[in-house]
């Protein structure tokens, strides 16, 4: 019996008091019965139970905050029946204790955030770099009115970029941004949500929302305009929420690795599928379809890109889109027939300590099911950039034309001109940009536009 007590409970056996009687020397001392024996064994192991209970709390407690354990712990009753020591239950979980910390996860997931912010004062009718043109409210030929060329202080992108290590090879990223429009309401997006799983250097693959692998700006720069050296992205590259006619996101899985035995080349690959943009992206839809699809049909991209180790800095590649559009399907439908649509691009960018070189070109083609051609619109621009110390000087020309004739993009009409722009390193994390905008556009007259960003991130 003595045998299965725990050490502490055998020290509190030997040192328990005698009572007085019982340490008089007298030969008449009566005997410790055996039922009084048992009892104090009992009555030990009912306290180790306790004990043992009490521990556990403080176990289930650990992830949490360790102070809230110990009036617990303290205001614990002190014995326990020996029905209750017999029975020998396992600690139940207590609701009111684990209600507060349920989010904690001890030895879980780390959660990163960074912010980035841009504030800009614009002067001129094509000032704003973010939401040009408007297309609710004047887009070259579609016979709305011209938004006026007001001079205003606008607040950018407010961006929350989270990433979460799950193991070695799950990662998660969010970029979830709040912006205002024409119509000073500000408007939470989550552009991206990426769950990613790495198997090696050759495969890794993605499922949520993402940007579709066009060209280079579009997945080298996404919603922190800090990184970029430009205040605001190429005409061609606008979001589809800013009145851009390319599929800027997609919502479905994408894979990507490098090729093996090209090391010489960097040659990579990237594949996607995806539910594609609305049938009709008209100004009043989310053109992203985030959750409904007005189509089985569904988006493919493929990519291939080359990063040479002959010449460091280099990057050349190239993508091919294809979707199958049915307006007569959307939320809001259109007389037409089903549409097939191709969009290819090829690109060549050079990055140096001090030289930034990027020039891309896109096609746009839109085919109308039992027409004999369909309707193309091709789409550049060329950006040279030199950093002197804190400054870097910049010049950006750029060309669009939209086919007048296609009945679902939005930006009609051809738009084409310069924008010549300084960009200052005034801090680490703090950059402050003044961009002069030069741009000829279909069906008005040609427009200026001076605009001057802080972009910083946080």
């Amino acid at each position: 019996m003595l045998r299965n007590l725990p050490a502490y409970a055998m020290a509190v056996l030997l040192l328990a008091p005698i009572p007085a009687k019982a340490q008089m020397p007298s030969a008449a001392a009566p005997a410790v019965t055996q039922q009084q024996f048992q009892a104090l064994l009992d009555r030990l192991a009912a306290q180790d139970a306790r004990i043992q209970q009490l521990e556990s709390k403080v176990q289930l407690l650990s992830g949490g905050n360790p102070a809230a354990a110990a009036p617990e712990a303290a205001s614990a009753a002190p014995a326990a029946t020996q029905e209750a020591v017999v029975a020998a239950p396992a600690p139940a979980p207590v609701a009111e204790e684990s209600h507060d910390l349920a989010m904690a996860i001890p030895h879980g997931p780390v959660l990163h955030m960074r912010g980035f912010f841009d504030f800009n004062y614009g002067v001129g009718s094509i000032a704003n770099p973010l939401v040009f043109p408007i297309s609710v409210n004047g887009c070259g030929t579609c016979g709305n009115p011209i938004t006026p060329p007001h001079n205003a202080f606008q607040a950018g992108e407010f961006d929350l970029f989270i990433t979460s290590k799950l193991s070695d090879n799950l990662s998660f990223l969010a970029e979830v941004v709040l912006g205002p429009d024409d119509t000073n309401v500000f408007g939470p997006d989550i552009e991206r949500y990426e769950l990613t799983y790495k198997a090696n250097r050759y495969f890794s693959v993605k499922a949520g929302r993402f940007h579709t692998s066009l060209g280079y700006y579009n997945t080298a720069y996404h919603h922190g305009n800090w990184f970029s050296t430009a205040e605001g992205r190429p005409i061609m590259y606008l979001f589809e929420d800013s009145g851009g006619i390319l599929p800027m996101h997609m919502v479905g899985v994408n894979l990507t690795g490098e090729v093996p035995h090209t090391e010489s080349l960097g040659l990579h690959w990237v594949a996607e599928l995806g539910n594609g943009n609305s049938s009709n992206p008209g100004p009043e839809a989310n053109s992203v379809q985030n959750f409904y699809s007005d189509r089985n049909y569904k988006a493919t991209n493929f990519a291939v890109y080359l990063r040479p180790q002959f010449l460091s800095g280099l990057q050349m590649g190239g993508s091919w889109y294809h979707d199958g559009l049915n307006p007569s399907q959307a939320l809001t439908p259109l007389p037409l027939p089903e549409i097939r649509q191709n969009i290819e691009s090829a690109y060549a960018v050079y990055f140096s300590s001090d030289w930034e070189f990027m020039t891309e070109g896109v096609m746009l083609s839109n085919h109308l099911m039992g027409t004999p051609e369909p309707y193309r619109s091709p789409m550049a621009y060329t950006q040279i950039a030199r950093k002197f110390g804190m400054y870097k000087p910049y010049v950006r020309y750029q060309y669009v034309r939209d086919n007048v004739n296609d009945p679902i993009n939005l930006l009609r009409g051809t738009y084409y001109g310069p924008s010549i722009g300084m960009r200052v390193d005034l801090f680490d994390y703090a950059a402050l940009k003044a961009q002069f905008n030069h741009l000829y556009q279909s069906g008005q007259f040609a427009g200026n536009g001076f605009d001057t960003q802080l972009a910083f991130t946080f």
